[in-house]
């Protein structure tokens, strides 16, 4: 599942790369700078792609990660590592050396492969970052990574609701909306396909705490025609405050006098 662009607040999911040039649109997926400050960077992530190609590094079963925490950007591939310190605002990064602090640094005897060599110069030379719907792009003088956000069990333990999957919505404030409109979910984001329409919006949960910022206007790259209920959708859903399971397994979405219901999809949501 990769990145497309739309200018509710967040990225949809397509199945190509994000672009090398820093214009978005087209196949790419960024978040508008608005809503940049309502999710954080942290945490670990797979590399999808880097300078719009897979990373060609050839170790089955040993995916290239990175991991950030509040100081370190931190890239291992089996026994291949670099660490960088870094500074994000908004969009825009600068990544530097990382102090070991007189520390050895140990690798594995084999060479550092293509793909290895390539991220690392991404990162290395990054000066732009955007949000994905699943993830993160970075950018610069070094060429493009693009990473897809890894859940661990302490990020899905926070959340008394984990709604990564495919959902029907099968209500609003109360009203039957049979036979249902179908949405996508990722770990940040919410979307109706086809995502080139532009309709959806990111999200936050913290608990049983439910947080979405009111939607954009519409970044269509398509012109095709949408369930009228999905922008009071997008707006019930910024209102609400809370998130619950259900008795039969469905998910609430409710607060200040909105609600939404969303019933998992054969083989979909969790």
């Amino acid at each position: 599942m990769r990145i497309l662009w739309f200018a509710a607040p967040l990225g949809l999911l397509a199945c190509t790369p994000a672009p090398a040039s820093g214009d978005i649109g087209g196949d790419t997926a960024g978040e508008p700078a608005a809503d940049l400050e309502f999710r954080s960077i942290h945490g670990t992530y797979v590399v999808n792609y880097v300078n719009e190609a897979e990373p060609m590094i050839g170790i089955a079963g040993h995916e290239p990660t990175v991991t950030i925490d509040a100081e370190r950007i931190h890239f291992q591939s089996q026994c291949i590592y670099e660490n960088w310190s870094y500074e994000r605002d908004g969009e825009n990064l600068e990544t530097g050396p990382w102090d070991y602090g007189g520390d050895p640094i140990e690798m594995c005897a084999r060479g550092v492969a293509a793909g290895e060599e390539a991220i690392i110069a991404a990162i290395d030379g990054a000066d732009t970052v955007r949000l994905l719907a699943d993830g993160i792009w970075m950018s610069g003088r070094g060429g493009n990574v693009q990473m897809g956000f890894e859940p661990d069990a302490e990020d899905r333990a926070a959340r008394a609701v984990d709604l990564t999957g495919s959902w029907t919505v099968q209500a609003l404030d109360g009203e039957d909306l049979s036979p249902g409109i179908a949405v996508e979910v990722s770990w940040f984001s919410i979307w109706w396909e086809p995502n080139c329409a532009g309709q959806g919006v990111s999200y936050m949960i913290e608990g049983d705490r439910f947080d979405a910022p009111q939607p954009g206007n519409p970044g269509m790259v398509c012109d095709i025609g949408f369930p009228s209920e999905l922008p009071e959708i997008w707006t019930a859903m910024a209102e609400a405050d809370s998130i619950e399971r259900t008795a039969n397994g469905s998910v609430l979405i409710s607060g200040n006098g909105r609600s939404v219901l969303l019933a998992p999809a054969a083989g979909g949501g969790a």
